[in-house]
């Protein structure tokens, strides 16, 4: 057994304890009397020590397990562990006089009676000097490797006094982590200079920047209530206008802080996530779960961005069971891991499924292993746009035919309800993915009537989905630069995974047939902005640490994406952040011909299916097959 097991064995540690309480009790004891008589004990006196000696051995032995001082770790001793030891010394020291005067028939008689509380002085600076030595040894080890962090990583709080006290105390083993924090910003009325262990403190955020470059600061940690989108964006624009790029952490959780939950894992970089100022959504729980709870549920593309958050989302309502379809393997896999602890606990039925939804038969299948299906999340679909003008065949098979294939065979099923995930680039669409998307939305809406109701939602970009810009701004900026942008005055509609996904679960519930809804958006992001920003994020300055390169729009992109088209209008719902598209008879010139667009993919005539896609999609501004190339 090595010594570091042998420093852990509690037995280990607890005879050590008692030895030293041992020691302690009979070296104060005697320092007693000696402190009494000026160390001229008499024979009298020394036969009062020794036959009084057991007695207090006894008698503080007994205070410290009435007081469970035993239990206590003593690197962490607290003002709370400071109050139980005097109490266990007063109780040893009141069994001791109550033992003499038991010795001695109810009296002192020749007991010196101020050896006691000489005695309960002495053992009280023994026992609570121990535990303080052991926790100051512990802080100046601590702190010695926090030292060493002044020259590297010095750190700026910015939240409440409460919250940054909390947050100094719980991350007392992780300061290294954390960084040497050398200054605190914060709105609470401090009445003039303070300091927070030893941390000077400044009063207003307005003084932000000033703090920052005079404490010379490069990580800069936001706490509640200050971890808002406008307070950091505050920050960020103030810091780069002075040329100052320190890098940005976040503490989100406000009630972690509060209970003293705190680790260095949920401190985390701030996110240009963090700085998209969006209003949080009241989502009509009731009436989802209502929607969802033991029903049969299928997700497509179950392995994706959105059809993960979809699934996660999903099992916390208890459908009766949910099976999860992805044709990539790996991302089934770790969608399937993930989930499935959670399933065993809440008792819902999960299935992986590995399938093509352009496979009608392999589809079924999955129905069948499900043993059946009430609800349809189609999230499966090709959305890269670039890579997509490129491979035109597989596009509009995959995100057309599969989506046909897919309501078919959910129809075939008896479902209730098929739910499509659109894109605002099926509006005038200028990219072949978008022409794809906008033929889906038309191959739902046609449908004869059925006992399915068929939906598709509608939505912008997401922040972090794969094959979005932001993965690749951070990949670029990791590595140096450049970052790469289409153009200055590109703009697009954002939310986040979860927020769009709950909205298409909010969507859903809607008792509607055969209609698009489309998702409030927000105020569009100029896409030059956001890289501008996620570089300052990254603690570095734009065109001077990181460049940023104009690539100019490739086939298929536009400046601006629409949600809806000019023949289009919008109803709201009972949601406020959801809009109906007003149905429109005879807006579509002629019905989607399924034969047709799979002769033409079976041919792989690109010129063909751009030519078919405009002829159904007359606001489209699709690129020629000549300029795509």
């Amino acid at each position: 057994m090595n010594w570091l097991k042998i420093k852990q064995n509690i037995f280990f540690r607890r005879s050590l304890g008692f030895i030293w309480h041992l020691a302690g009790i009979y070296f104060c004891y005697w320092l007693a009397f000696g402190l009494k008589f000026d160390f001229l004990i008499s024979e009298k006196n020394a036969n009062n020590f020794h036959q009084t000696i057991p007695i207090a051995i006894v008698a503080y032995v007994s205070g410290i397990l009435l007081f469970r001082l035993y239990r206590g770790l003593w690197r962490f001793f607290t003002v709370w562990d400071f109050f139980m030891t005097i109490g266990a010394c007063i109780a040893g020291t009141s069994l001791l006089a109550l033992g003499v005067l038991f010795r001695n028939g109810g009296e002192f008689g020749p007991y010196p009676r101020s050896v006691l509380l000489i005695n309960l002085l002495l053992i009280i600076g023994w026992e609570v000097g121990g535990r303080a030595f052991v926790r100051l040894l512990r802080e100046w080890k601590v702190g010695r490797t926090y030292v060493n962090l002044k020259r590297t990583r010095r750190t700026l709080l910015v939240g409440g006094i409460d919250e940054c006290h909390f947050l100094l105390r719980s991350l007392q083993r992780q300061q290294a982590s954390l960084g040497r924090v050398v200054a605190i910003v914060s709105d609470d009325t401090i009445g003039g200079a303070a300091t927070l262990q030893h941390i000077p403190i400044t009063e207003g955020l307005d003084t932000l920047l000033s703090v920052a470059e005079k404490r010379r600061v490069n990580n800069i940690l936001f706490m509640p209530p200050f971890h808002t989108a406008g307070t950091i964006r505050e920050a960020v624009d103030s810091m780069t206008k002075a040329s100052f790029s320190p890098s940005y952490r976040v503490m989100p959780s406000m009630d972690d802080i509060a209970e003293g939950r705190v680790s260095v894992n949920e401190i985390r970089k701030v996110e240009i996530e963090d700085l998209l100022d969006r209003e949080a959504y009241d989502v009509n729980t009731e009436r989802l779960r209502d929607f969802v709870t033991g029903k049969r549920v299928i997700v497509t593309g179950a392995g994706g961005s959105i059809g993960s958050e979809i699934c996660r989302q999903l099992i916390h309502l208890l459908p009766g069971s949910l099976a999860l379809v992805d044709s990539s393997e790996f991302a089934l896999f770790q969608i399937e891991r993930e989930l499935k602890p959670i399933a065993e606990e809440l008792g819902v039925i999960l299935f992986a499924f590995t399938g093509d939804v352009r496979r009608e038969d392999a589809m079924e299948r999955c129905v069948q292993m499900s043993g059946g299906v009430d609800l349809v999340y189609h999230a499966a679909a090709y959305k890269h746009v670039d890579l997509m003008e490129r491979n035109a065949p597989a596009c509009f098979h995959n995100n057309a035919i599969g989506t046909m294939v897919m309501a078919k065979v959910a129809e075939k099923a008896g479902a209730t309800d098929f739910v499509l995930v659109s894109t605002d680039k099926a509006v005038r669409p200028t990219s072949l993915m978008g022409a794809s998307k906008r033929l889906a939305e038309r191959i739902l809406m046609e449908r004869p009537e059925s006992r399915t109701r068929f939906k598709a939602v509608r939505f912008g970009n997401v922040l972090g989905s794969s094959g979005s810009v932001i993965p690749i701004f951070r990949e670029q900026i990791a590595n140096g630069g450049p970052v790469t942008v289409t153009s200055r005055s590109v703009t697009r509609f954002f939310m986040t995974i979860p927020e769009a996904s709950e909205l298409v679960l909010a969507a859903s519930s809607i008792s509607e047939d055969r209609r698009i809804f489309v998702l409030e958006m927000g105020e569009p992001v100029r896409i030059d902005r956001m890289a501008h920003r996620m570089i300052e994020l990254s603690g570095f300055v734009p065109d001077v640490d990181i460049p940023i390169v104009y690539s100019g729009l490739k086939p298929g992109e536009k400046e601006y994406e629409e949600l809806l088209t000019n023949d289009e209008n919008v109803e709201r719902t009972d949601d406020d952040r959801i809009w109906v598209v007003a149905k429109n008879d005879g807006v579509f010139l002629d019905e989607v011909d399924i034969g047709e667009l799979l002769e033409l993919i079976d041919s792989g005539e690109e010129a063909a299916l751009r030519d078919f896609a405009h002829s159904h999609i007359p606001e489209s501004k699709l690129y020629d097959s000549e300029s795509s190339r």
